[in-house]
């Protein structure tokens, strides 16, 4: 008599209560037009003897949601990409080689970032994802961490099992990281997977600034936390980091505007031995330029990883949805020393 009790309660409950059905996929594979683009626009710009030029792209895709790639890392093979737009969107794809220079894009899949309910949250102030990066050395098709600007936070998605429509898991930040100017708080993330950090989290500010007026950055690891700043160059402003293969140093993507038109671009290399002290200092500058004499747009994303060419560093511009004027550009680099 119980059993029929009970089995008939459950009966009512799931005819009022439903069990909830999984959420419907929002990824989409969508075809990016690209073309070629030189990083230098002048035959007598030269870059340094530390990088050598592997290709540039411009991508395009009519979607109004396309665009704002403020995030990047690249698999460890070279041969996939994972970007985040601060719209709260992913873009994921396979890279374009031609006789080893970047040439184009494809199987290209664009979705929401889900939040830790699984819903999709259109509030600017929760889907300015700003950096993405590998959890793991499994790399980017496994799980990955986000940072977030604005709502300050980093949360991680498990793209390995639930593929772009994974959940948000949180992951501890330190509560500094979102004492910064608003919308200037966590600009730049990463973990490190091998090295003598390994297992430890990397993150530095936009415009979360010192007395002395150095960038802010913090080394995370379960209960310890140890903040570092960095000198700025110039009047840039870091917006992305990558962690060099071998876990011994990072490479920063910087930011330079001055209005109305005036862009700059520069990268710098720092030891993880001076991320390890307050006073990082200025670390070694990898590149500075700026237009008309460089063909850059504004790069915020940076990625890093190992093939047949060597180092090889990607980055990746944000068009701020303006696309009368800028464009979403891409651009590969092999790194040697000097």
């Amino acid at each position: 008599m119980r059993a029929r009790q009970a089995g008939a309660i459950a009966a009512v409950l799931l005819a009022v209560f439903p069990l909830a059905s999984p959420a419907a996929s929002d990824t989409t594979n969508i075809t990016v037009e690209t073309s070629l683009r030189d990083f230098a626009r002048f035959g007598s710009a030269a870059l340094p003897p530390s990088l050598t030029f592997l290709g540039g792209i411009v991508l395009k895709h009519d979607d109004e949601t396309f665009g704002g790639f403020s995030g990047l890392d690249v698999s460890p093979d070279g041969k996939s990409f994972i970007t985040v737009s601060d719209r709260g969107y992913w873009l994921r794809g396979d890279f374009v080689y031609r006789d080893g220079r970047l040439a184009g894009v494809g199987n290209v899949e664009m979705a929401p970032i889900r939040n830790k309910a699984g819903k999709i949250d259109e509030r600017k102030s929760r889907s300015d994802a700003e950096a993405v990066a590998a959890w793991s050395a499994q790399g980017i098709g496994h799980k990955v961490i986000v940072g977030f600007e604005r709502r300050e936070r980093v949360e991680q998605f498990d793209l390995g099992k639930h593929g772009l429509d994974a959940p948000a898991e949180p992951v501890r930040l330190p509560k500094a990281a979102g004492e910064g100017e608003s919308n200037g708080e966590l600009e730049a993330l990463g973990r490190f997977h091998e090295g003598p950090l390994r297992g430890w989290l990397v993150a530095i500010s936009e415009r979360n600034e010192t007395a002395d007026g150095e960038l802010r950055g913090w080394l995370w690891r379960k209960g310890a936390t140890h903040e570092f700043h960095i000198a700025r160059y110039e009047d840039y402003r870091i917006t992305g980091l990558a962690i060099l293969p071998g876990g011994e140093e990072i490479i920063t993507v910087e930011r330079s505007f001055t209005p109305p038109i005036s862009v700059g671009m520069a990268m710098r290399r720092f030891k993880v031995t001076d991320l390890e002290k307050q006073k990082t200092g200025a670390g070694r500058l990898v590149f500075e330029g700026k237009i008309p004499a460089w063909k850059i747009d504004n790069m915020e994303g940076i990625a890093a990883h190992a093939d047949e060419r060597g180092t090889v560093i990607t980055v990746i511009s944000d068009d701020n949805f303006n696309r009368s004027i800028q464009d979403t550009v891409m651009f590969q680099f092999r790194l040697d020393d000097d």
